[in-house]
């Protein structure tokens, strides 16, 4: 592949990427993001044979971009206390640093749950063994109360990006509050969340 088709390739991707975040798979049209890069539609299909392709391949991207350093956390041999915090470290850097992709990836399977559960999951599996039993020994020794692996990256999750996917309902309901995304509410966020988190595990 020449470094003109890949170039050529790349626009088309970063270009379909605008698309896809702002108007989802039904609002994107093709032609759209052949304007956006001085292209033809014919050029984007020498690529991607349907803008269902694109799209998956976009989405496909989306989920490594917010997901793929999850289960390098999980493996890390470090105090049980240190690796929940990293999690929350890890969760908020990427709702601060790509909220659109968080919740494109979010919205997306959720209005089409049996077409692209299965990619999520073809890129991404938690491996959670290890850190499972990290979890078990803690409570077996009364450090932690007795609680689900899932429960806990559930909540953790949940309270992390929680606050980016509902950015706009935030700010209308909290009129003149400092509810922005900004790196010192990323800040006071991560503390709030690790004091939640670890007051649930030993209370």
């Amino acid at each position: 592949m020449s470094k003109q088709t890949k170039d050529t390739r790349k626009e088309i991707i970063a270009a379909a990427r605008n698309e896809f975040l702002t108007h989802g798979f039904e609002g994107t049209r093709l032609h759209n993001i052949a304007d956006q890069i001085g292209v033809t539609k014919a050029m984007i299909h020498y690529y991607f044979n349907t803008k269902k392709e694109l799209f998956e391949h976009v989405y496909t991207q989306s989920v490594r971009i917010i997901f793929e350093d999850v289960n390098n956390i999980l493996s890390k041999d470090m105090p049980l206390f240190k690796k929940i915090e990293q999690l929350i470290e890890n969760s908020l850097e990427k709702a601060e640093q790509a909220p659109r992709v968080l919740a494109f990836v979010i919205t997306e399977i959720s209005r089409k749950p049996e077409w692209l559960k299965p990619i999520f999951e073809d890129q991404i599996e938690l491996q959670v063994t290890s850190f499972e039993q990290e979890i078990n020994d803690a409570a077996a020794s009364y450090e932690i109360a007795s609680v689900s692996v899932y429960d806990l990256l559930m909540n953790i999750f949940s309270l992390c990006y929680y606050p980016v996917v509902a950015g706009p309902i935030h700010q209308s309901l909290f009129k003149g509050g400092d509810v922005m995304w900004n790196k010192d509410f990323a800040e006071k966020r991560k503390g709030v969340i690790l004091d939640t988190i670890l007051n649930w595990l030993t209370a």
